[in-house]
């Protein structure tokens, strides 16, 4: 896997992550990095870093620090929660899938990602 700097990614978001912030945690402390010098990597203060680690902010940032943890930017941004303007429209215009995740979600059951992913392979 190549990561934004061109570069093989050595390191991978461990599978049972669930947060762009507790992934940036992981990494870093297995690292051995300080919040102060992922920050410096990063172009961030070591305040806003704790912050994203801790779930109180959100970044963009995500090839920045791909980079800086040698790790697949895709990993970093699967993890981010935010919704983009184009996929609130979406589902916005799909109310019967959003019936389905509230479904989904009150059922309490795991999401069958892989089931969903593929279903839109073979229909690909």
């Amino acid at each position: 896997m190549v990561n934004i700097t061109g570069r093989m990614a050595a390191r991978h978001v461990p599978p049972d992550v669930k947060s762009l912030g507790e992934a940036v945690r992981i990494l870093r402390e297995d690292q051995g990095l300080t919040l102060r010098a992922l920050a410096e990597k990063v172009g961030v203060t070591a305040p806003f870093l704790s912050d994203l680690e801790h779930g109180r902010r959100q970044t963009d940032r995500h090839e920045k620090l791909a980079a800086a943890l040698n790790v697949p930017v895709d990993e970093l941004r699967q993890l981010d929660s935010r919704l983009s303007p184009d996929l609130k429209d979406w589902l916005a215009a799909n109310p019967k899938l959003v019936a389905l995740l509230k479904d989904m979600q009150s059922s309490g059951r795991p999401v069958p990602l892989e089931a969903l992913r593929s279903t839109l392979r073979r229909r690909g």
